[in-house]
This record gives C-alpha cells, structure tokens and sequence, in this order.
C-alpha cells in the first residue's frame, strides 16, 4: 500500500503543482527537484546528472574558443528563463551576450538566450519535449541542441520544422547564435 501511495504521489508530482505566479516566486520546494512555471503550474524537472557533467565541461571548454567568449558572452547552466511572463523554462545550459547579461542586472524585461541546451533523459515525455522546442522558438530562441546521453545523439534544431539528428563523427554546431561552437558527436561525448 506505501508503494501505490507513493507512485500516487508521484505521478501528481510529475504532473505539476497549481499556484499562481506570486505563489510561486515566493515558494521555495524542499526536494531535490527544480522548477519550471508554465501558467499556473509548478513543474518538477532534474537537475543535470552528475554522470552528465563531462557533457556540459566540453560544451564549455569549447565556447571558451569562440568568439561569443572573447566579447564576454556566457554559458549558464540550469539558468531561469522567462519565455513569457507566465512560462519560466529552466534549460540545462543557456548562452547569453554580454549586453543581454548587463541588461538582466537592471531591465525589467527577461533577456531571451540565443541558444540553449536540453539533456534529455528517459523520464522526459516526448510531448513535453516537443512543446518546449516551439515554446522556445516561441520566445526567439534562434539553435535548440537535444543531447540524448543514453542514445549517444544530438538533435539540432534551427526552428521548430527544422533539425537534423547527428551522430558519432557527424558535425553540428549552434548557427546561427553560434557560429564558431561545433563539435562531432563522438567529441561530446568523449569523457
């Protein structure tokens, strides 16, 4: 019975919590999730794995050589991001400019990141992935990267209708937002 009460429990969990947006700013979760806000829904999502964390190191060593870096530009990873004023997505890593950094500290506007990552785990579901590619596009995000750890494969989106999925010596890089950041699967890969 303890076990049907707790697949109970999480599967409201995983389906979200109602509050409104105050509620939500004010609120702070005292589990070992992170939460993204989609119009009046609290929802759960995992932080990165710490198997994962090789992945986002060479996505950062290699922005470290591009020119986005030398004009100041940023990879944040697990970095709130407000798409709209109802709808805050955490991605795994997010690139901001320099200017868009400055302006956070004071404007009342959310700065949108050119580029964002996804690591994708099995407990995603596949509409919830979806919807985040066109809410991301929605907002102007301009390249979406979906790196699927377990499939060894990455998915570049440059719009919600286009993206090719690249695999072991296959190249992909993050243009338009990022010209200079490429890599072939097999290097993102490499531990």
């Amino acid at each position: 019975m303890e076990a049907t009460l707790l697949e109970k429990s999480e599967a409201n969990l995983m389906a979200g919590i109602p509050m409104s947006k105050q509620q939500f700013l004010n609120w702070n979760g005292d589990d070992a999730f992170l939460y993204e806000f989609d119009n009046g829904i609290a929802i759960p999502t995992d932080a990165i794995k710490k198997e994962e964390r090789y992945i986002v190191r060479n996505i950062q060593k290699a922005f470290r050589k591009t020119s986005a870096f030398q004009e100041n530009g940023f990879l944040f990873e697990e970095s709130a991001v407000w798409l709209t004023a109802d709808q805050k997505r955490i991605p795994d890593v997010a690139y901001f400019t320099d200017d868009q950094i400055r302006e956070s500290a004071t404007a009342e506007s959310e700065p949108i990141p050119p580029f964002v990552v996804e690591l994708i785990s099995p407990s995603d579901t596949s509409k919830h992935i979806e919807q985040k590619i066109i809410e991301y596009f929605t907002a102007g995000v301009q390249v979406v990267w979906h790196v699927h750890p377990d499939l060894r494969m990455v998915r570049v989106f440059t719009s919600p209708r286009h993206n090719v999925t690249c695999f072991e010596q296959d190249t992909f890089s993050a243009a338009p937002a990022l010209p200079d950041l490429q890599f072939t699967v097999d290097e993102l890969f490499t531990i």
